[in-house]
Formats: C-alpha cells, sequence, structure tokens
C-alpha cells in the first residue's frame, strides 16, 4: 500500500489505527443501544479524536527544528579565523 499512496509507514499506520478506533467505538455504541444513529454519534467524534491524536504525536516527532542564530552558537572554525 506505500507504493501507492506515498506516504510514511507512520502516517498509514495512524490512519489504520484511528479507522479501527473510530469503528470500534461505533460497534461498542450499537451493541449497547441496538441504534445505528448512536453508532454514528460515537464513532465519528472517536476516529476525530484518534486522528487528531495521532496527528499530533506526528508532528511533534517529524515538527522541523529552529535553527540557531550563527552568532549564538559559534563556529569552531571561525573562532580561529577571528584570532
Amino acid at each position: 500500500m506505500r507504493r501507492w499512496i506515498h506516504l510514511p509507514v507512520e502516517i498509514l499506520t495512524a490512519a489504520l489505527f484511528s479507522a479501527s478506533i473510530g469503528i470500534a467505538a461505533g460497534a461498542v455504541a450499537v451493541s449497547f443501544t441496538h441504534r445505528l444513529g448512536d453508532g454514528l454519534a460515537f464513532g465519528l467524534p472517536a476516529l476525530l479524536l484518534a486522528a487528531l491524536s495521532f496527528g499530533f504525536v506526528l508532528w511533534r516527532a517529524y515538527r522541523p527544528q529552529r535553527q540557531q542564530h550563527a552568532a549564538a552558537v559559534p563556529h569552531p572554525m571561525r573562532a580561529q579565523q577571528l584570532a
């Protein structure tokens, strides 16, 4: 599947886990209430919450790091040139 979509494996795994969490929450709601509407009412928010949670974790893991200014951390070669 990675070959068709061209996304990192972590993103595909997070999407699969989010979908399975949403489906499981909807199935549990339907089994308790015996109404499909309740399954959608519980399944969709669970899907969105799981997707947002996994998205936040992936964003934290792969976000670009701030670059430090050259003046803040002198490079060793620059210190030799200035001396």
